[in-house]
């Protein structure tokens, strides 16, 4: 018989983190199907990373190791691990020691096959550091306008604080490559501005205002509207 169980609800995202990746799925476990399916059937779950720094075909690989709390003390069975692109971020980045694994899903279906998803969580603040905007030549910050609009939907006003901060220094920094007759684009500070208002941090209110006029503005751009933010 299948066995799914979802495990979000027993382990609280801990004070100063946030999720840095919402759903990823644990290579390797059809190699580690045995263990995996045991830790899988076991009780009061968590899972931790170990580098497996003498692994001779991905220097960042990391391992997912299954605990389990029985009568016998806590078991740990070595089930997978770190999809690539994201270990390569984690060591590269510098984030080795920072984040940590959040058990999301258990499964095990009645042919023997094995499914575990977790969510990677990590320090506040530094989300966009590990996962930067594509802000590349072109305008592609663009890209996250959606993405500013959803996390405002879902009153995840730190998270949008972050982005939006990011995505001004890459505006910026565009607008300096460009030079003369190029400007940031006034959306995005004004975004800033609504935020930190709604947050009462007036302080941080002024200060993007501030900045953004400091900046060269795009075509068409007035700094009118920006005394009724």
């Amino acid at each position: 018989m299948a066995k799914r169980k979802y495990h979000l609800q027993e382990q609280p995202i801990p004070e100063g983190f946030h999720i840095y990746e919402d759903r990823l799925e644990v290579a390797g476990v059809s190699f580690r199907k045995n263990d995996a399916a045991a830790f899988a059937k076991s009780k009061h779950l968590w899972l931790e990373l170990e580098r497996e720094q003498e692994n001779k075909h991905d220097k960042n690989a990391i391992r997912v190791i299954g605990c389990s709390k029985g009568l016998f003390g806590t078991k740990r069975r070595f089930i997978g691990y770190v999809p690539k692109d994201v270990a390569k971020k984690i060591v590269e980045g510098g984030f080795w020691g920072k984040v940590r694994p959040r058990l999301l899903k258990t499964y095990v279906g009645a042919g023997g096959f094995v499914e575990i998803l977790f969510q990677l969580l990590g320090p506040k603040g530094q989300k966009f550091q590990f996962s930067p905007p594509k802000t590349q030549e072109g305008g592609h910050y663009t890209e996250y306008v959606e993405r500013v609009k959803q996390l405002k939907a879902e009153n995840k006003n730190e998270e949008a604080i972050e982005l939006l901060l990011k995505l001004v220094d890459e505006i910026e920094k565009e607008a300096q490559k460009r030079g003369e007759g190029w400007g940031v684009a006034p959306w995005y500070y004004e975004q800033l501005a609504i935020l930190y208002r709604k947050e009462k941090r007036y302080d941080d209110e002024v200060q993007i205002l501030e900045r953004y006029e400091a900046q060269p503005k795009a075509p068409g751009a007035s700094s009118e509207k920006w005394r009724n933010v």
